[in-house]
């Protein structure tokens, strides 16, 4: 490995998994070769973190970036026109084998100009001075008498006119001291530490650190509090109706709470310094603004306020303080630990700058820069953000998810972008499935939950649990059955019972606390009962699986009468025979089929593909892409209806 990449390496992963000097994946780093030809960055939209031998960083020919600042054309383009076409630039100036490797860090025209090695950080103990209106005077005595003093930058907008900033600076201060600055602190943006040797920068950045963060105080830490789940539960409730009244979206919401985020809501200023304007553009890039303070978290307020901060800022904040509940946050569970990083980070920051006469936030006209920005735009897309899928958001609950269709069911779901609460009376099916998710899927979420259908309590506390973890639902599929296989002479009383409890019943109180939760909600919803082509046409020696497979098409078609005025739509699907995973079609049950057509027990599976239209089995993929559906804003006219996926083997009459 070239000893630059080593080196560049070796400072990513000493400062990237350090919340205190980097958050939300901000910053980067660099290293030129020794020859000072090449120079290895991070790539844009990576975290450094993340970056290792194989990815993360491109490989960039020096000579050529700096003649972008040297360009007389580039200072007459339009801003927005420039900034693409810079990107495109630093791009061809790549000489490296990263065929998916991303484009290199916009502020690679920045990092030609100074020393071999360059780390670019937004600590927290900089941002105290950086934003902070009486910041630069604090900080500049703090160096006072040093040869070679930390260099303070003026804002300029990120970008080409930072890098034409810096540069018309670098050289003053080289005139004036002999030689480049190795610290410089750039107003409302960070802190750049560079030199020769890895090692170096990094002893630099622990002196400078250390020296700031020695003038400040230690920030009020409170133990987190402890309030009642039922009360997180229900103002997570009410953020996420607001959102989706608001947005027209769904979304999961989260809560935190913890010693700084506490310690912050103790303030009395909090509020005040809270609601101030963005300090950062990571608090705009990731949290869309400064967390929305909540005084009354009632959706119908919380809406308005939603409202009020969309037409006054542009974008609607994410974040949201409840004093004395926490910080709650509205995305996917990954995107809502970056964005209590950025957020956790400004309330540190805010309340250190009122040592320093108070928060100095970005102007209207330079947080529309940053809005506008193609290079934040590109950061997003590559972190994912506002990557839409059909159930995108949206939060389910699938019974009987341990094995069969059930686990079919919610895989499929949860490719679809869905949250899944995992429910079946055998927890380790549950936690199965939970883990096969995971493992196809590492941004799913899915949650294992052990329930007995059967049972209101049990059903009741699986419908509780998921509110309280992610703020509401959105789906619920009751796929929980059991198909005791007898002739109606030989049914034993117990096996009815027990088909009528979990088949029927089972499905009642599910669709019974769904309806409920919906209705509070307010934002509509999907039920599916999962039933079965048997209960269309009847089968042989199938008498309580018959009966309450139609009962469950006839309980969905009522629900669908009774909800429709909430806008909960219901369904019912009815596949054929589907073998995969199946608890269902166990080898008795099996032997019990071939017994009935005077079949050998291998004969049986191709025996009922031969019945369908289409002479194919049916897959628990293909059950999960109709219920998908069925969910999803493609089916938004349709309640009421059974949609039989069995290959052509029942025709609906």
């Amino acid at each position: 490995m070239d000893q630059a990449l080593a080196d560049l390496i070796k400072i990513s992963r000493a400062v990237g998994r350090d919340a205190s000097l980097v958050q939300g994946g901000g910053g980067n780093t660099s290293v030129k070769t020794a020859d000072g030809k090449h120079m290895y960055i991070k790539a844009s939209g990576t975290a450094i973190k993340d970056l290792d031998e194989e990815r993360g960083w491109r490989r960039l020919r020096v000579a050529e970036v700096r003649e972008i600042l040297q360009d007389p054309r580039v200072p007459a383009c339009d801003e927005g026109r420039r900034e693409t076409e810079i990107a495109a630039r630093l791009t061809l100036c790549c000489e490296d084998e990263m065929a998916e490797g991303g484009r290199p860090s916009v502020e690679s025209h920045l990092h030609a100009l100074l020393d071999r090695c360059v780390a670019h950080l937004h600590p927290l103990a900089v941002g105290a001075y950086v934003c902070a209106r009486q910041g630069q005077a604090a900080f500049e005595k703090l160096f006072e008498g040093e040869e070679r003093p930390p260099l303070w930058i003026p804002y300029a907008d990120p970008g080409y006119a930072l890098a034409k900033a810096v540069a018309r600076r670098l050289d003053r201060y080289a005139r004036e001291h002999g030689r480049k600055p190795s610290v410089l602190v750039l107003a409302k943006h960070g802190l750049f530490v560079t030199g020769a040797t890895a090692d170096g920068v990094l002893r630099e950045i622990r002196r400078v650190i250390g020296l700031l963060g020695r003038q400040l105080p230690k920030p009020r830490r409170g133990k987190a509090a402890q309030p009642s789940p039922a009360k997180v539960a229900e103002v997570k409730l009410a953020i996420r109706s607001a959102w989706f009244a608001a947005t027209g979206r769904h979304a999961l919401v989260h809560h935190f709470s913890d010693p700084d985020i506490a310690g912050f809501l103790r303030r009395s200023d909090a509020k005040a310094l809270a609601s101030k304007p963005p300090l950062l553009a990571e608090e705009m890039v990731h949290a869309k603004g400064a967390p929305l303070w909540l005084a009354e978290p009632s959706a119908h307020r919380i809406e308005a306020e939603l409202k009020r901060r969309r037409s006054a800022a542009g974008a609607f904040p994410t974040s949201f303080l409840v004093r004395p509940l926490g910080l709650f946050v509205v995305g996917e569970a990954k995107t809502a630990a970056l964005i209590r990083e950025v957020v956790t980070a400004s309330l540190l920051i805010r309340a250190h700058t009122t040592r320093f006469g108070g928060p100095n936030p970005l102007t209207q006209r330079q947080r529309e820069f940053i809005t506008s920005w193609e290079a934040e735009a590109y950061r997003e897309k590559v972190g994912g953000a506002g990557e839409e899928r059909a159930l995108s958001g949206r939060i389910a609950l699938v019974t009987g998810a341990g094995s069969g269709l059930g686990r079919s069911v919610a895989m499929g779901l949860a490719r679809a972008g869905a949250a899944v609460g995992l429910v079946d009376l055998d927890r380790a099916g549950a936690e199965k499935t939970a883990e096969m998710i995971s493992r196809e899927m590492v941004t799913a979420t899915a949650m294992p939950l052990r329930g007995d259908v059967t049972v209101e309590a049990e059903v009741a506390r699986a419908f509780d649990r998921v509110q309280r973890q992610w703020g509401g639902l959105d789906i619920l599929v009751n796929a929980a059955s059991v198909a005791p296989p007898f002739d109606l002479v030989d049914l034993p009383l117990a096996e009815w019972q027990k088909a009528l409890s979990v088949n029927a019943t089972g499905y009642f109180l599910a669709g019974r606390a769904a309806a409920r939760l919906m209705i509070r909600q307010g934002m509509g919803g999907s039920i599916v009962n999962l039933s079965s082509k048997s209960g269309l046409e009847a089968s042989r020696s199938n008498t309580a699986y018959n009966a309450t497979k139609a009962a469950e098409i006839h309980m969905a078609r009522g629900w669908a009468r009774e909800l429709g005025e909430h806008g909960i739509r219901v369904n019912a699907v009815a596949p054929g025979n589907v073998f995969e995973g199946s608890k269902i079609w166990s080898p008795a049950y099996i032997r019990a089929c071939a017994r009935k057509y005077g079949l050998r027990p291998e004969e049986v599976i191709p025996f009922y593909v031969a019945r369908t239209a289409l002479k194919r089995q049916i897959t628990g993929q293909d059950v999960a892409d109709a219920i998908v559906f069925l969910c999803s804003e493609k089916a938004r006219t349709i309640t009421g209806q059974t949609i039989v996926p069995d290959a052509g083997q029942v025709m609906v009459r």
